[in-house]
């Protein structure tokens, strides 16, 4: 069901990256302003760095991107998890590689801060449900 969700949540993405790259400008700024309030140490200086290469980074091209990379992991999630509703082992390692794409992809296409944010985003659920997968691949042929 998460798949289904994230399918659509990212061809709204696709659909209209200028306005979500704003949106998530903004929401970075907000959280930097909110930084900025608490006192000045070398740790706030160094998010306050981060997160302005993040807001510089959030294009709408950055988005598309993001977009795309999460919509094929998103596919093969979905059509991994039907194999493997359907016991076949094949799905858990399709799983894996979708994981893998996740993961990857958002590193070299989009780099940087933007990058790290995307590809930890996108797999933190999906690996959790990999170890739940592969305590059943016993039942699987």
């Amino acid at each position: 069901m998460s798949s289904v969700s994230g399918l659509w949540t990212q061809s709204e993405r696709l659909w209209s990256p200028g306005i979500t790259a704003d949106k998530t400008r903004e929401t970075f700024e907000s959280v930097r302003e909110s930084l900025d309030n608490q006192n000045s140490t070398a740790d706030t200086q160094t998010m306050d760095k981060m997160f302005e290469a993040v807001i510089e980074q959030t294009t709408a091209d950055s988005i598309r991107t993001g977009a795309i990379i999460m919509l094929i992991f998103e596919s093969l999630a979905l059509y991994a998890a039907y194999l493997m509703w359907n016991l076949q082992k094949k799905g858990f390692y399709l799983y894996l590689a979708g994981i893998a794409v996740a993961f990857l992809a958002p590193l070299f296409l989009i780099g940087g801060w933007l990058g790290v944010i995307n590809a930890m985003a996108g797999i933190i659920l999906s690996v959790f449900m990999a170890v739940l997968y592969a305590f059943n691949l016993k039942h699987m042929s």
